[in-house]
């Protein structure tokens, strides 16, 4: 096999591997084949969208191909996607804000009695940091289905994230007492057990409890979970300090002003960019950055030296 017909394969499993997870679905099958418009013949995807697959062999990260494999399938099942899933989609691609904003453009009657709409919903604004809204539509979802486990995790994640640690694990609990397969519980993977296809316990926040409570994992795991909560401020700051406690200072850095840029909201990510790039004595080497973090928390009259945030020395 040749190197093109070997990325053509790796294409076609990552595409199909993105389609339940673009519909929110784990699990589930669909039979999606591409054919030529003039012949009929059934085409790979690598055939049916070249310039797509020309750009995803340049790209190193999972998410960044993901997010170029949602934008296709956009154009081939976009208008089928019920709203909930629009906003998951919105929220798994880094458009948590677009989410919400189209939540409140589009929902109904319809929209409104349903669980899957308010946990979506809940979770597009845990990744904008509004905590108060988290709990209000993941309990809204709890109003229609008490047992929805989405809706539970995503409150168990807004309570982990406001210091409420011991009713979030009371949640994760409950869901890993529905959930966990009886006869493999003590087999299950790490990827298994918080990752969207295993679909047991994918929490951005139950993943960094079990990553901080075992310091011997490898950076490989630290890397796939990243992968997997690329989505989430929560998860991305801490694998930064994670890297700056490895004294993988650099990229650790990168890690973290990548997220300020990316979520200007995460007042964290910038006052801690702000501040290693102050201690690394680079302000001169990243002019333009240093000057956009200073912006950035001036718009915002954030204090650099806020005593609720948790800050990292190096």
């Amino acid at each position: 096999m040749s190197t093109e017909q070997s990325a053509a394969a790796r294409f076609e499993e990552e595409f199909r591997s993105t389609i339940p997870r673009y519909l929110s679905k784990p699990g589930i099958n669909v039979d999606l084949k591409m054919r030529h418009k003039e012949t009929n013949e059934a085409m790979s995807f690598a055939e049916a969208f070249p310039e797509q697959f020309a750009n995803w062999q340049t790209i190193q990260s999972a998410y960044d191909r993901r997010s170029l494999i949602y934008s296709i399938l956009d154009n081939i099942m976009g208008k089928d996607l019920q709203l909930w899933q629009i906003i998951e989609r919105f929220t798994d691609d880094r458009y948590a804000q677009r989410a919400v904003d189209t939540a409140k453009a589009h929902a109904d009657a319809t929209d409104e009695n349903s669980a899957d709409y308010w946990a979506a919903l809940a979770k597009a604004y845990l990744v904008l940091l509004n905590y108060p809204a988290v709990e209000e539509n993941a309990r809204k979802a709890l109003s229609i289905d008490a047992n929805f486990h989405r809706a539970k995790i995503v409150l168990a994640d807004g309570y982990h994230a406001t210091g409420k640690t011991e009713q979030a694990h009371q949640l994760y609990n409950e869901v890993l007492k529905d959930r966990l397969p009886k006869t493999q519980a003590l087999s299950l993977t790490f990827a298994q057990l918080v990752g969207f296809d295993g679909n047991i316990l994918p929490s951005p926040f139950y993943a960094l409890d079990w990553l901080q409570a075992h310091p011997d994992t490898t950076i490989d795991t630290w890397n796939w979970a990243n992968d997997e909560f690329y989505y989430s401020p929560h998860f991305r700051t801490q694998f930064a300090y994670y890297l700056l406690k490895q004294k993988e200072t650099m990229q650790g850095l990168v890690k973290l002003f990548a997220l300020a840029q990316e979520m200007p909201w995460c007042k964290e990510a910038v006052i801690n960019s702000w501040h290693l790039i102050n201690q690394l004595g680079m302000a001169g080497n990243m002019e333009k950055a240093y000057a956009w973090l200073q912006s950035v928390m001036e718009n915002n009259q954030w204090n650099p030296n806020d005593p609720g945030l948790q800050r990292m020395e190096v």
